[in-house]
């Protein structure tokens, strides 16, 4: 692999890596904490993770090594891991993301997935500790896995790394509020199910005080609808009176027309 080549012949300051002999798309490295920071006598080691489809897809990041910026056997939330494809080019390498990870060292966590925001104390004391360690995969010895001689000028240039990967912006910056979807999303979680439990105590409060109203209101429907019934019972009884009564009368003038109708016949007969 041609990028295990270029690596296994620089002898760099700052970080080293290497693949496993049994796995290919599994790599260790070894970064120097930056300089002038809490973590800079440190040394820490972690494993890349490489997709099947790298370089066209990020790798994922993982520290071994206690720093107190990242957790460790945790993937990272970086923008130079799978946690954001949309960031990575194809064109970048191991080398890119060992430097962007130095970069990210001194910034800021909050809140991001692996990422720490240990005292700087706590930092610091774990930096000298780290130089003891020694990894239990590929046996690495931290006080072995770099250079103890400083470059005359570092081996990390800005113009080697993405724009985005050198500058840490506040979060209301728009490239920084990009590179830290995570926490956003983290955030908008949060206040969707506080907005949502808002909601939930307003739909409350409106269903109890539509439920008072409609307690009120039914009582005032029940005598109204009462009353149209007992109207609408009296008319019709008024009506089937009244044609009870108009039946009879009817019936008896029709019988005295025919017995009428009859006797004139009968008459009529005889008188002829």
């Amino acid at each position: 692999m041609r990028e295990a080549r270029e690596l296994a012949q620089e002898n760099t300051y700052e970080y080293d890596a290497h693949p496993l002999e049994d796995n290919i798309f599994e790599w260790h490295f070894t970064v120097r904490g930056p300089k002038d920071t809490d973590f800079e006598e440190g040394r820490y080691h972690g494993r890349i993770i490489l997709p099947n489809e790298y370089p066209f897809k990020p790798p994922e990041l993982i520290f071994l090594t206690p720093n107190g910026r990242f957790e460790l056997n945790t993937k990272i939330c970086l923008s130079i891991t799978g946690f954001h494809p949309e960031f990575w080019q194809p064109a970048w390498g191991i080398r890119t993301v060992l430097l962007a990870v130095i970069g990210f060292f001194p910034t800021e966590a909050r809140g991001a997935i692996g990422g720490l925001d240990y005292t700087k104390e706590e930092r610091k004391r774990l930096a000298k500790k780290s130089i003891d360690w020694i990894c239990p995969v590929c046996q690495v010895e931290m006080k072995d896995a770099l250079s103890d001689t400083p470059p005359d000028t570092s081996t990390i240039k800005k113009e080697e790394l993405p724009e985005f990967m050198m500058t840490y912006k506040p979060m209301e910056v728009k490239e920084k509020a990009e590179s830290s979807k995570c926490v956003e999303e983290d955030k908008a979680l949060v206040e969707t199910v506080e907005a949502d439990d808002t909601s939930a105590k307003i739909e409350n409060r409106s269903e109890n005080v539509t439920t008072e109203a409609n307690v009120t209101t039914v009582p005032q429907l029940a005598v109204n609808q009462e009353i149209e019934i007992t109207e609408q019972l009296d008319e019709h009884i008024r009506n089937v009176s009244v044609t009870g009564r108009t039946q009879p009368i009817w019936l008896d003038a029709l019988i005295g027309g025919l017995v009428s109708l009859l006797i004139a016949l009968v008459c009529r007969k005889y008188v002829v």
